[in-house]
């Protein structure tokens, strides 16, 4: 078991250390979208703990009509998604997020994987960097009609 100081530290290498990986393997200048999507309460994150790690897209709006709507205009993209993404990816209506909060989100996880075994990192980072760069590719192209549904509701 690790002090708080020391998880924290272990939790600052691991994602400094990503960061590195990141620019090595896609350049220097690339920079995950994560936060920056462009269209409020949806958003792009990686998830690590000691179970595992997952990668997922995400409408967090407060309004629970709302976020399922625009859940169901993204999930009318499916088969796009299963094109460039495949088949493995979950999508789910009511997924509680790490922070408790109940979102619909579309997410790919590998199990058995630990933030604080420092030997998991590269299955991670490979995980990590595969699969975000295949949701940020399909996330621009269903961008433009996401954003148009949203502004006509």
């Amino acid at each position: 078991m690790y002090s708080k100081s020391e998880a924290a530290e272990i939790r600052k290498n691991f994602w400094m250390a990503f960061d590195t990986y990141s620019r090595k393997h896609l350049g220097p200048k690339r920079k995950w979208i994560l936060y920056n999507t462009g269209i409020k309460d949806f958003v792009m994150k990686f998830e690590i703990n000691r179970q595992f790690a997952r990668v997922m897209i995400a409408f967090e709006n407060k309004d629970e009509n709302k976020r399922f709507d625009n859940f169901l205009k993204l999930k009318e993209y499916e088969l796009l998604y299963i094109d460039i993404l495949g088949e493995d990816w979950i999508w789910d209506e009511h997924f509680t997020n790490d922070s408790g909060k109940i979102v619909c989100a579309l997410y790919k996880q590998i199990d058995n994987v630990n933030i604080y075994r420092k030997n998991d990192w590269g299955i991670i980072f490979e995980f990590f960097a595969l699969n975000m760069l295949k949701l940020e590719q399909t996330f621009e192209e269903v961008k433009p009609f996401i954003e148009d549904y949203i502004k006509q509701n």
